[in-house]
């Protein structure tokens, strides 16, 4: 007799449903879809500054959204309920409710990358601030130098 177990790899989606769905449950997602494909629902556009907070017993879903984008996704709303019925199968959501508040996105964060110096560039900036005598005015203008050379991503 072979005692040993055979593990097959699984989705990591399947196994954090099993984790996720008391939680879910306390906050009213009885159906963890509405969450979890947010993104799909609403589009990459809109995902960027709402988030799905709790849907009520009586089918009402709270939205938290940036106070900026409010108008834009009150005009949105019976087209999300639509996708988020036809995800479902049936009426899921009666209505949603828009709570304005900060929404935290690593995609509107803009990252500085910065270019370095090519040694002819390196050697040319020394050879130009070579005369000045004061140390942290060579270090802060070879810093300002080097800013041209940085683009934004």
């Amino acid at each position: 007799m072979n005692s040993k177990r055979i593990y097959k790899p699984q989705r990591i989606s399947i196994l954090s449903k099993e984790i996720t769905k008391e939680i879910f449950k306390k906050r009213g997602f009885k159906e963890q879809k509405v969450l979890t494909n947010w993104k799909d629902i609403v589009g990459n556009e809109i995902s960027s500054y709402t988030i799905p907070e709790s849907l009520t017993q009586n089918k009402l879903l709270i939205v938290k959204c940036s106070s900026s984008h409010a108008l834009e996704f009150q005009y949105a709303v019976p087209k999300i309920m639509e996708r988020i019925t036809l995800m479902m199968g049936y009426k899921a959501v009666m209505g949603i409710r828009i709570k304005q508040g900060i929404i935290e996105n690593e995609n509107k964060a803009v990252t500085i990358k910065k270019n370095t110096l090519s040694t002819k560039e390196n050697k040319e900036l020394n050879s130009l601030l070579s005369k000045v005598k004061n140390e942290k005015l060579k270090e802060n203008l070879i810093r300002f130098a080097k800013s041209f050379f940085s683009e934004i991503k």
